[in-house]
């Protein structure tokens, strides 16, 4: 199946100063150049995959990344351009509006949305298809019951359900689309006439979570309420949405990633955007540094992955891309020397280590899986730590040792990778 590509960017949000967590100022991330480098990720990752990726952006969008930073996308449209008469705040419409242009099956995904293998074809062979259902989000409801009260002409479709159940109902847009284009031009004319006829009442909200509000619960309730046929890439989600940012599993379990909201100011989050793009797409990286110096967007303040980070990074990148399952299994680690656990006044155990992003003095408190740690006090494998552990019952009985072995290579990739807590045998 023939699918295209699309992502957006209305350039108003990006350059508008708001330290508000739900906004858009420098699309979500600490520095511009991890905005940028996200989009050519973004983009090189969708290119490899699909072939094709077409930007659709305003003026000044089409200048910045198409003409002086040379984004490779196959295509660009300045249709946004007719927005800018809208606040910043509503940083959504951008989006609203690029689904609506559509006249042929698609996925519109976000730039911080990066993928190692295609959708499966049963993914996007519906009317609807997005990352995952919402359902009783806390962050809708204070809104929504302030829309409820102070708007007017509120549409049927987004109240109608919650009045009668209390229930909300939403999916996520990091990745959306689908074969029903009639659907997203009814979406969008609905969005825009409920945004203009409240213009006056916009400062009565958090402008944030109103995006989710009429984006993506109320598409959601228009797709319920058509009988529209849908999909999600997730039937489930976790709130902190750490499910669909788990760089340490790329490529061998997970192949998507969006690093959703608060996942933009992790340093392990921005560090794994920069050093994947460099890993990857290593000319496009360097040509896009280059071009950000020459055009003087380039974020001095910005630290960036050093050298011996990036080698440290590359041979697990390397370890992961190149090696069997059972290689995996196989492969040695053992806790780093430096690492240093100690109980407190509680009887917790708490390990502290060096942080490789900040070089800074960290410590964690011991729980959960992270006791699974123990187990490579002298080199050890997966494979050998999984038969050490199964032979507990308490384990056993919970789950079977593939199931163990994926649990404990997660683990083992976490605590390797992101915090050098674990060395293994191939540094």
């Amino acid at each position: 199946m023939s699918i295209k590509i699309i992502q957006s960017f209305w350039s108003k949000p990006f350059l508008e100063q708001n330290y508000d967590e739900s906004a858009r100022f420098k699309a979500g991330w600490s520095s511009t150049n991890l905005f940028f480098y996200s989009a050519l990720l973004s983009c090189m990752t969708f290119k490899k995959q699909y072939g094709n990726v077409v930007m659709y952006t305003d003026d000044y969008g089409n200048e910045l990344l198409k003409e002086k930073l040379q984004i490779p996308y196959t295509s660009v449209s300045t249709e946004l351009e007719c927005l800018h008469h809208y606040p910043a705040g509503l940083w959504a419409l951008g989006k609203i509006l690029s689904y609506s242009l559509q006249d042929q099956p698609f996925l519109h995904v976000d730039t911080d949305v990066f993928v190692w293998n295609r959708f499966p074809e049963s993914f996007v062979n519906k009317d609807i298809c997005f990352q995952n259902l919402e359902f009783n989000f806390p962050r809708y409801k204070e809104v929504l019951d302030v829309i409820l009260r102070e708007f007017i002409n509120v549409p049927n479709v987004l109240s109608k359900e919650y009045l009668k159940t209390g229930n909300i109902n939403a999916f996520n847009a990091g990745v959306i689309g689908g074969n029903n284009s009639s659907f997203f031009k009814e979406l969008a004319r609905i969005v825009f006439s409920f945004i203009d006829d409240n213009r006056s009442n916009l400062n009565k909200i958090d402008l944030g979570i109103f995006n989710m509000i009429y984006e993506q619960m109320l598409g959601m309730n228009l797709a319920l309420e058509n009988n529209l046929s849908t999909n999600a890439l997730y039937e489930e989600m976790n709130a902190s949405f750490s499910k669909v940012m788990r760089f340490h599993l790329i490529p061998e379990k997970e192949y998507y990633i969006h690093t959703v909201g608060h996942g933009k100011k992790s340093p392990v989050t921005q560090e794994q955007i920069e050093a994947r793009l460099k890993y990857e797409f290593p000319d496009e990286f360097h040509r896009l540094t280059e071009s950000l110096k020459r055009n003087g967007l380039f974020d001095n303040e910005y630290k960036g992955v050093t050298e011996k980070r990036f080698y440290y990074l590359k041979k697990h990148f390397d370890w992961l891309k190149k090696t069997s399952w059972d290689e995996k299994m196989n492969t040695k680690f053992i806790i780093n020397k430096s690492v240093i656990f100690k109980e407190n006044e509680n009887n917790n155990v708490i390990l502290h280590y060096n942080s490789p992003q900040d070089l800074k003095n960290t410590s964690i408190k011991i729980e959960d899986w992270d006791f699974f740690l123990f187990y490579f006090e002298e080199e050890n494998t997966i494979r050998g730590a999984a038969c050490e552990a199964y032979s507990d019952e308490s384990i056993s009985s919970q789950m079977d040792k593939k199931q163990l072995e994926e649990r404990l290579f997660s683990l083992v990739m976490d605590r390797s990778m992101y915090n050098e807590v674990l060395s293994p045998e191939f540094i």
